[in-house]
């Protein structure tokens, strides 16, 4: 599911030319975002910023991460098409998986899917990511660039 304006060329712009920094009103152009939601969120602190000289800033990396938070991953790879390659760790590739799953797992997963208004895959991403960070050490022992995937955008 693709969710209503999605920020295609915004998406793009964040992830192929990225700025040293942007401005809140710039971060809430290309990630759609209401700007006076993207404010309360800094003010609050669930959301990382900085202020300089009374405004808020955000690096290239927090922006990133308020795009990641905003949209699935699956969205911002149609949104880079080809060149998500480039500019994505290799293990953020998406792959398609078959699984076979009791079906109260399954409607518990739809139901959590609808009530956040996204697809059954990011409601499983969700679920999964934490398990994923469990094991980050152990992993990239084993898978070279594990850890990179899973902090991204920070660097591992």
């Amino acid at each position: 599911m693709v969710r209503n304006c999605f920020p295609r060329d915004g998406i793009r712009s964040l992830f192929l030319t990225p700025a040293e920094s942007y401005g809140l009103p710039e971060v809430a152009r290309l990630t759609n975002t209401l700007p006076r939601k993207l404010r309360r969120e800094v003010s609050a602190g669930n959301r990382d910023a900085s202020k300089v000289r009374g405004l808020w800033r955000f690096t290239w990396r927090q922006a990133v991460c308020t795009a990641m938070q905003r949209w699935t991953l699956a969205e911002i790879h149609e949104a880079l098409g080809d060149d998500a390659v480039a500019v994505l760790p290799p293990l953020l590739a998406l792959r398609a998986v078959t699984v076979r799953l009791p079906e109260f797992i399954v409607r518990a997963l739809e139901t959590v899917a609808a009530e956040n208004g996204t697809t059954l895959d990011a409601a499983l991403h969700g679920e999964l990511i934490d398990f994923a960070g469990t094991l980050s050490g152990q992993m990239d022992r084993h898978i070279p660039g594990y850890r990179e995937a899973y902090m991204f955008p920070d660097r591992a």
